[in-house]
């Protein structure tokens, strides 16, 4: 399934970040005028542009933060390059290249507040490693609608679902998400990752390969992590499937059920254009650690 953008009523500041490839891609900008307040750098999810995040940062806006939103690999407005066969990337490049140029363009913006990397299905799991890869530039991290996509976790259809995509992106010479319902145009690269941690539970990736899954097991910096009723690509047990990598963290966890909370229609995606469904649980977790670092 593939999200839909809302309408476009916020105007950000925009940063535009250069990777060494030639590409670049944007930074939008939602500072509170609190040079003290929560900075929160948004991540999105496969195939999600980042504009489609407005809602959220808007929301998180007006609760006090300071938020940016950063542009997906491959999903750029502008500046950046399809994925094809000229062009390919995996998890490795965002991890080292695209979540270290944003985390330290919002901290140069931002250099007295304090950090947050919040994080919304891949760009939770990018930025749970990145997290342990650098746990010392974090206040916290926070995870909505996030999973590990380990096949046991799911059942064996998913299995062959999973490593189908692997050829597919092979043959086409990128993966053709709209024709599965899932994602949109992604890398080779992106999808081996995600196949491969679907198939071996392990975030196993990179030239030469590293196991994180070693990593994230040291990671101890607070974590929130959010999960929805009725979300079929996070569900409740898969969502538990990531947290269980890293059980030194500080860990809030919450189950929540929209429709008990009044809200209809959300799902994986949706919950961005109604963000008053986790905006609670941010902002008593943000008070809290305000509290602590007080204390």
């Amino acid at each position: 399934m593939n999200a839909e953008a809302p309408p476009d009523h916020i105007a950000p500041e925009r940063i535009r970040l250069h990777r060494a490839d030639g590409t670049s891609f944007a930074l939008l900008l939602f500072p509170a005028g609190d040079p003290h307040a929560p900075a929160i750098l948004v991540e999105p999810a496969m195939g999600v542009k980042a504009g489609y995040y407005r809602p959220l940062a808007q929301a998180l806006l007006e609760a006090g933060c300071n938020v940016a939103v950063a542009e997906l690999r491959g999903h750029e407005e502008g500046g950046g390059r399809k994925p094809g066969w000229s062009y390919d990337f995996g998890y490795h490049h965002m991890l080292t290249e695209d979540w270290p140029l944003a985390v330290q363009a919002v901290q140069a913006r931002f250099p007295e507040a304090p950090f947050y990397l919040l994080g919304h299905s891949l760009g939770g799991q990018i930025s749970s490693l990145y997290a342990a890869h650098h746990p010392e530039q974090l206040a916290g991290l926070m995870l909505i609608a996030v999973s590990s996509v380990h096949w046991r976790l799911w059942s064996w259809p998913f299995l062959l679902y999973s490593q189908l995509t692997v050829p597919v992106s092979h043959l086409v010479g990128h993966f053709p998400g709209r024709y599965f319902r899932f994602a949109g145009r992604e890398a080779r690269s992106v999808i081996r990752d995600w196949a491969r941690q679907a198939r071996t539970g392990r975030f196993y990736f990179g030239k030469p390969r590293i196991d994180h899954d070693a990593k994230l097991r040291t990671l101890a910096i607070p974590v929130l992590a959010i999960s929805l009723e009725g979300d079929f690509f996070a569900p409740r047990k898969a969502m538990d499937g990531i947290l269980n990598k890293f059980p030194k963290a500080q860990l809030t966890r919450h189950h929540l059920g929209p429709k008990a909370m009044g809200f209809e229609g959300i799902d994986h995606f949706r919950w961005v254009r109604r963000p008053q469904v986790v905006l609670p649980a941010i902002t008593e977790w943000l008070a809290l650690r305000r509290r602590h670092a007080r204390a």
